[in-house]
């Protein structure tokens, strides 16, 4: 039996219409790189007082099991949704603003009550010939990670944590998904940082940000309870205290601008930052051609205690700092934090 071709990999992902329900996949991810995890927690029953020096003699009894899927790809306007539909914001139906394809999604997610679209998630090895298919229920992205820089394009990574695995036959006739006009370089990036909610993305920080990293903690998180659960995995997901943490790379600019001693100064009266992280894609196609694809990452900051601490470091010999800031409740937006994509896709998956 041949063994199987990585390339041939398939990830394939089914909107679940009743949570923790499997659904046949309907759409075809492309990724760079794929990690699935068959969980099983095991007792070993090792020190048994058995009458023999062998580690145990009995037969291990599985506890608990779980699985995971860890994606890390190039960052693009579409396949972006999957995590932020099944980990940031559930049911979310994109506006339209223009006239043509161009639609809005908006993802906020909710102070109190936050729900995300779960997911069936099929994992398939090929040998050419034979294909042998993995999968499991209620998936939901748990933690995801976006990288901006200067060079290539900006990389997205998340973890999904979904119910036990079984063995199952994948779906077949999916098509390839179509990815036309859905990158951008990593250079049409701009980073903005202002004083209120309102004023968000008005203020550009031009020729000194050079790099991030934007990062989000889980908004639900699985939980497990005496169900009598035959299957041995979690009942359900329940809201977690949820951080963004972003660190962000800039050279220290002692002329004009001052961005740097500005947010020292912020950082000593603990004032609360507004940034907005985005990226600019091709436009669309009339009647839409004034609109533009984008990502926003936009938030409430403060720095965190080790923000801007250190100073000497370079780059091709400019002196550089790193801020670092977490999330936190602006109490006159009510909100935290949110995300925004301008694409062509009226419907996900």
């Amino acid at each position: 039996m041949a063994a199987g071709i990585l390339p041939l990999t398939l990830v394939q992902i089914g909107k679940e219409s009743t949570a923790g329900t499997a659904v046949a996949a309907t759409r075809r991810l492309l990724t760079k790189s794929a990690t699935y995890r068959q969980q099983q927690t095991q007792e070993m029953f090792d020190g048994q007082l058995s009458g023999v020096l062998s580690r145990s003699v009995t037969t291990p009894k599985v506890t608990r099991e779980a699985s995971q899927l860890e994606i890390a790809t190039d960052l693009d306007f579409e396949q972006v949704l999957f995590p932020l539909l099944s980990g940031v914001k559930g049911g979310v139906t994109p506006s339209s603003p223009g006239s043509g394809e161009a639609r809005l999604w908006t993802f906020s997610p909710s102070q109190t009550a936050p729900s995300v679209d779960s997911y069936t998630l099929e994992f398939v090895v090929d040998d050419g010939s034979t294909k042998q298919e993995v999968e499991a229920a209620f998936g939901i992205t748990s933690s995801f990670e976006i990288t901006g820089g200067v060079e290539a394009l900006p990389q997205i990574s998340f973890s999904m944590d979904a119910r036990k695995s079984t063995d199952s036959t994948y779906t077949s006739g999916i098509s390839l998904p179509g990815m036309a006009n859905e990158f951008a370089s990593n250079l049409r990036w701009s980073a903005h940082m202002d004083d209120t909610w309102s004023a968000i993305g008005g203020s550009n920080i031009s020729g000194q940000v050079y790099g991030f990293v934007w990062g989000q903690s889980a908004l639900v998180s699985p939980q497990y309870y005496l169900d009598g659960r035959d299957t041995l995995d979690f009942s359900g997901v329940e809201p977690m205290t949820r951080t963004t943490d972003v660190t962000i790379e800039c050279t220290y600019d002692t002329g004009a601008s001052n961005f740097v001693e500005t947010e020292m100064a912020k950082k000593d009266s603990g004032t609360m930052r507004f940034l907005e992280l985005r990226i600019a894609g091709a436009v669309f196609s009339s009647p839409d051609a004034a609109l533009n694809r984008f990502i926003k990452l936009r938030g409430c900051f403060v720095h965190a205690d080790d923000s801007m601490e250190e100073i000497g470091a370079d780059r091709d010999g400019s002196s550089v700092m790193s801020m670092h800031l977490l999330s936190q409740y602006d109490p006159t937006g009510g909100i935290d934090a949110d995300i925004l994509v301008q694409n062509n896709v009226a419907s996900f998956p």
